[in-house]
């Protein structure tokens, strides 16, 4: 019988891998470690079941509470003048009551801007029973015709009435000039200013022809072409000398290639200025 002894098992070992036999390595099992992130991601996981199944049971009772809410005031946000509150929230009286959810914010918004008086208008409601209205006014810039007005774009608005805008320019013209005949107002009105006079009337006839009558009741003859250079051409002969004299003048013309022609009142008599 053979006696093991110490040592003797590890030297058969050493061996048999110098012999070629394979040996197979143990090593020892990690310690188990826990993530941090998997944790995160199975309390999000199990939060979001549970926001699932309240909102399957509670959502009809939020939705229900929400619509409850019903229209109680109205208010008014921008600087009106020319159409009065009580008409504005007339337009909306309808909608007193009803819910403040389900309430058709384009349906007002709608029946709003289709008032002469609005440009525009922006709904928003504020809980718990408000609706807010931001109302922009027209702001007319001269009178197209006796009874209709023209806003900054040219855009034609037609209120009930125009009491105290009677002193607005009284501007004219074919059919679809508008936009055209309230910008070269605009240029006029700004060479004019520098001395002082202001347009009364301004037309634009069928032949593309300009005329306008001053504030003081001077007319003006500009013609369908260089119109800003003949209306400079005014500007640089209006000196405050002949400004005296304006009312003592019938009319100016200025279809001339380098001067104009200024009738007087007293013998109506055409003399032509040249510059």
């Amino acid at each position: 019988m053979e006696i093991l002894m110490p040592g003797k098992k590890r030297n058969n070992r050493k061996q048999q891998r110098k012999s070629g036999a394979s040996a197979k390595t143990r090593h020892a099992a990690p310690a188990a470690t826990v993530s941090t992130a998997g944790i995160w991601k199975t309390l999000l996981f199990m939060v979001f079941l549970g926001a699932c199944g309240y909102g399957l049971v509670s959502t009809p009772n939020v939705v229900e509470n929400v619509a409850n809410h019903r229209v109680e005031q109205v208010n008014i946000e921008g600087e009106i003048n020319f159409i009065s509150e009580q008409k504005v929230l007339g337009a909306v009286n309808s909608y007193i009551s009803e819910s403040l959810l389900l309430v058709d914010m384009d349906e007002i918004k709608i029946e709003l801007e289709a008032m002469p008086w609005i440009r525009s208008v922006d709904i928003r409601r504020e809980w718990p029973d408000t609706i807010v209205l931001s109302v922009v006014e027209e702001k007319a810039i001269a009178r197209w015709g006796d009874t209709r007005l023209l806003n900054q774009d040219g855009a034609i608005f037609s209120p009930e009435n125009i009491i105290g805008l009677e002193s607005l320019a009284i501007l004219s013209g074919p059919t679809g000039s508008e936009r055209q005949v309230m910008e070269q107002y605009q240029l006029f009105s700004q060479l004019l200013y520098q001395r002082g006079l202001k347009i009364a009337e301004l037309n634009l006839s069928e032949r593309s022809a300009w005329k306008l009558t001053l504030a003081n009741g001077v007319g003006v003859n500009v013609g369908k072409s260089e119109v800003m250079k003949r209306m400079k051409r005014l500007v640089e002969f209006a000196e405050p000398a002949l400004i005296e004299q304006m009312p003592d003048i019938e009319s100016i013309d200025l279809r001339y290639m380098s001067g104009i022609a200024v009738k007087t009142k007293e013998n109506k008599v055409s003399e032509v200025v040249s510059l």
